[in-house]
């Protein structure tokens, strides 16, 4: 039985129960402690990372699986899984740093335009579940375009993450 066919069985067809309980939890087969979640172990120093960005609240690095060179997440340091795990003041500090970030990535990475991504729960493809905005870099030629993962190697990525640091000053 899947998830959907779980909440109609226990729920019945009453929308507004089965919208009140999806508000509770986002399924996430990926959800872990803060203690074992790959972007807290990046935020502690525990695994590297090319970082760009780091204030009190958030910080970015390159996503190491980019849809384009200089492909950014931003997350908060604290651990959540989705935006209902935020405060509102937090979500707003969130998308100010990726504001910050994408100004960064463009000037670094001379495209033409950006992406902001947001995803929640695994049915949106949330892979990491904690808490990220992807600032996806794109040009013109890719209007248009479904986006597909690309391979950046070792010394490119450290090349664009300080190019991006700089760019943000």
């Amino acid at each position: 039985m899947n998830h959907a066919e779980k909440r109609l069985e226990r729920y019945g067809s009453d929308s507004a129960a089965i919208l009140s309980a999806a508000q509770k939890r986002i399924f996430n087969s990926a959800s872990v402690s803060s203690e074992d979640c790959v972007f807290c172990k990046i935020i502690r120093g525990q695994l590297p990372s090319n970082k760009v960005y780091d204030d009190k609240g958030y910080v970015a690095f390159l996503d190491i699986n980019p849809f384009s060179r200089g492909h950014t997440l931003v997350c908060p340091k604290a651990h959540g899984e989705t935006l209902w795990d935020m405060k509102e003041d937090e979500i707003g500090g969130l998308f100010t740093a990726a504001s910050k970030v994408s100004k960064g990535v463009m000037h670094a990475t001379g495209a033409e335009g950006f992406r902001i991504l947001q995803n929640n729960g695994e049915a949106s493809n949330q892979v990491v579940a904690h808490v990220h905005v992807h600032v996806i870099p794109v040009m013109m030629e890719d209007k248009g375009k479904p986006m597909g993962r690309i391979k950046v190697g070792p010394e490119e990525m450290a090349s664009l993450a300080e190019k991006i640091k700089q760019a943000i000053g």
